[in-house]
């Protein structure tokens, strides 16, 4: 987004005149040429200038209030202007120019609100009195236009615009320099998606509930938050009314057309065109215009942010990356700090902390947040973050009021789509469209400052309460309903939840069993990985795929393993199984794959590893398995065995659960023996004691029954002792299910114990 700043003018021959930079241009004889001197102050409005100018030799006659007044508004000193424009006018009644830039200067910056309405008459003043010197000049046509809009005067403000259409489409404006014809069919584009704004997801309910008697006292649409689902159903048979927008979609679109036609330059006509592209998912079109918009103006970061929006939402996540870098190195220094802020994105009190850091400390929290948000590292780009910058490109882009220059996503829409992402779904309601429905115990009267305007209502679930904005007639800002909970809920949900994202992919489950044993050295952990890649979800023919295993450590997620690599897979689960060895600490893991459709499976855990002490008694991890079998004569750890691990933790009921693990630590007797007591016991979902059997212990035969409880004295080799067994789980239901072990060591009366827990799934 295009920065305001001061940008000067001068026209073919020298003659000069200012330029308002919201709804207003510049005068007829002023034909400008840009020169961008100095940027002042990064927001984003629609042309964004003030222009500098120089005395023209074809204007000799220019009084010298009026140069001094246009070099005043180019310094940005627009109080002094307004006293030189106002002694000006005062002194030279028949000066059309000095009326004119009197009118367009306090027009721009006049209140649109409806008791503060000074200005406004000054500016309708001076307009009117220029044209009654310039009768057919279309920049103060559009200008009292505008003004006449903001004024709230639609009938008037139509029919002055329309003049001035009807001037272009006539050729009566010909003569105006085509950066001017462009501003015109702008603010022409603009008044037209007023309309537009005020239609778009329109439905017919007559009876919605505005209170009803039993929660009146939580506000207006109280069923809303206490009942969501009942209140929703009334949308469910809503009549559509917005039919997409309609001629006003159309008209605005020709208009926004017609301005880069005239002026391919023009920032705010290429914005509002790309983005209602963009929000009606026309991708391609939204494209094209971008890209011609960064071949002639490739240092604006406008069509770096658009593309970088259209590449997201379109499923190209590393390109709109490097999309939206270009755009940011382009963009001055508060701008990028505005799009850099996570703030949106924790929690409120996590938020606090970082809004009181030192500007070091949040580029370090704000570079940690996205390590760690990261959904797929098998990809260069971080799709959580391409997100987010989507997100923010987007509200500032749709939601942003090109008269007061407000960033889109810093209004209470633009907060909540930050935050939140799209609706699922949109309403806008009629706010004297509601009637009464006393039989029904509702209350549905309004109040006479409510009509006319419109409720809007962003659902995110049929089962979920909807954020509830009102807006009036014509204007773009949009306010939670003041009456009732939405900003309260806004604020509740921030102090509790941090800002959800989805993929641009689609994401299936990655099952996985992991396993901490005894490594080399006392102080090295080996780290077993067992997983099933779904190729039945990732492939419908024999291909490739993409696998990746990356661990991280430490609070700070410091990355320090990563494999990727390449297979021939088919049609079906694929086996992968790794072993790492690892120091003391806390660690992430991430095993991913993806197919050549984009579809990924992921694996993300967290885990502690901790060195197995000679002088400690521990346990391993306990591995689940269909069978566990010795490949050798006495076996002295896990490589000894043939351990088919059920890698997604889901058992037949009436087949067997195998478990093997290790022990370590414990302490020998004077012979060299080590004797401990192993207790099992198996609980369901809700802690109570299920019926098992263990069959083939090791040191018993398969075919020979024990108990759950056994004693073990085997001959101690300084290291571990490998233990395993089939357990047989009786008189059981489908459902989840946990396993722990308890092992004692009698020698010196200590105790350890393992948990896994695994599912009993319906038999085919």
């Amino acid at each position: 987004m295009i920065p305001v700043g001061l940008v000067e003018l001068t026209r073919r021959g020298g003659c000069s005149s200012p330029i308002s930079a919201l709804y207003f241009s510049c005068p007829t004889h002023c034909m400008p040429h840009t020169r961008v001197t100095k940027v002042k102050k990064p927001l984003y409005l629609t042309v964004a200038v003030v222009l500098a100018l120089s005395t023209s030799p074809l204007r000799a006659q220019d009084p010298e209030l009026y140069t001094q007044a246009q070099n005043e508004l180019a310094s940005g000193d627009t109080a002094a202007a307004l006293r030189d424009l106002r002694q000006l006018t005062q002194g030279s009644p028949d000066f059309a120019p000095g009326f004119g830039l009197l009118g367009l200067v306090i027009a721009k910056k006049a209140s649109e609100v409806a008791t503060d309405f000074t200005e406004r008459n000054e500016a309708e003043a001076a307009l009117r009195r220029a044209l009654e010197l310039d009768p057919d000049h279309p920049m103060y046509i559009m200008a009292l236009g505008t003004l006449m809009r903001k004024q709230q005067m639609y009938l008037d403000a139509s029919r002055l615009l329309g003049r001035v259409r009807s001037m272009l489409e006539e050729g009566e404006a010909d003569e105006l320099k085509a950066s001017e014809r462009a501003e015109l069919w702008y603010q022409l584009g603009l008044f037209a998606e007023d309309a537009y704004l005020d239609t778009i997801n329109l439905v017919y309910l007559p009876e919605l509930p505005v209170q009803t008697m039993d929660c009146s006292e939580l506000g207006s649409f109280c069923l809303n938050f206490t009942r969501p689902e009942e209140f929703n159903d009334y949308f469910r048979q809503a009549e559509d009314l917005g039919g997409g927008g309609g001629s006003d979609l159309a008209e605005l679109t020709d208009a926004f057309v017609a301005a880069l036609k005239a002026d391919s330059t023009h920032g705010g006509a290429f914005r509002r065109l790309a983005i209602h592209y963009v929000d009606r998912g026309a991708y391609d079109d939204a494209e094209i215009v971008s890209r011609s918009f960064k071949k002639f103006v490739p240092d604006s970061p406008l069509s770096y942010m658009m593309l970088g929006l259209i590449y997201q939402r379109t499923s190209r996540d590393s390109l709109a990356e490097l999309e939206f870098e270009e755009g940011l190195s382009r963009a001055p220094a508060e701008i990028v700090a505005h799009y850099t802020d996570v703030t949106a994105l924790l929690r409120e009190s996590q938020a606090e902390l970082y809004r009181d850091s030192d500007p070091e400390t949040r580029t370090w929290l704000e570079e940690l947040l996205w390590r760690k948000s990261d959904p797929l590292y098998l990809t260069p780009a971080n799709e959580v973050r391409a997100a987010h910058l989507a997100r923010v490109t987007f509200a500032d882009f749709y939601y942003e009021d090109p008269t007061s220059g407000a960033l889109g996503s810093q209004t209470e829409r633009g907060q909540v789509y930050v935050r939140y992402g799209p609706a699922d779904r949109v309403w806008a309601v009629r706010r004297d469209a509601s009637r009464e429905m006393g039989a029904l115990g509702f209350e549905t009267r309004q109040s006479s400052t409510q009509a006319g305007g419109r409720w809007i209502f962003w659902n995110y679930g049929w089962d979920l309460p909807n954020f509830i904005f009102e807006k009036q007639l014509r204007w773009r800002h949009a306010s939670h309903v003041i009456s009732s909970n939405s900003q309260s809920m806004v604020d509740g949900m921030a102090k509790a939840r941090p800002a959800s994202y989805s993929t641009t992919f689609d994401v299936v489950a990655c099952p996985a069993q992991l396993a901490r044993f005894r490594g080399a050295a006392d102080s090295i952990i080996e780290v077993d990985i067992y997983s099933e890649i779904p190729g039945n979800e990732l492939l419908t023919t024999p291909d490739t795929l993409d696998l990746g295993l990356f661990l991280f450590v430490g609070s700070e997620h410091t990355r320090v393993f990563d494999r990727k690599l390449t297979v021939a897979a088919t049609p079906r689960p694929l086996a992968f199984t790794s072993s790492l060895p690892m120091l003391g600490g806390t660690y992430s893991l991430a095993f991913e794959a993806r197919g050549p459709g984009g579809t990924a499976a992921i694996h993300h855990s967290t885990f502690d590893a901790q060195p197995f002490l000679d002088d400690e008694l521990a346990l391993s991890d306990l591995v689940l398995a269909d069978a566990v079998t010795p490949k050798i004569d006495d076996p002295t750890d896990r490589r000894g065995f043939a351990i088919r691990v059920n890698r997604g933790l889901e058992f037949d009921p009436d087949l067997p659960v195998a478990v093997y693990w290790e022990v370590y630590g414990v302490e020998p007797d004077r012979d060299g023996f080590a004797n401990y007591r192993v207790e099992l016991d198996i609980k369901d979902s809700s802690g109570r004691n299920v019926l098992a059997r263990v069959a083939g212990a090791f040191g018993f035969g398969e075919d020979e029954q024990i108990e759950l409880t056994y004693e073990r004295v085997v001959q101690w080799d300084g290291t571990r002792v490998p233990e395993y067994l089939s357990i047989e789980v009786t008189d059981t239901e489908p459902g989840q299910y946990t396993l722990t072990i308890e092992v004692t060591d009698l020698v010196r009366n200590e105790s350890v114990t393992a948990e896994r827990s695994f599912t009993l799934i319906e038999p085919e």
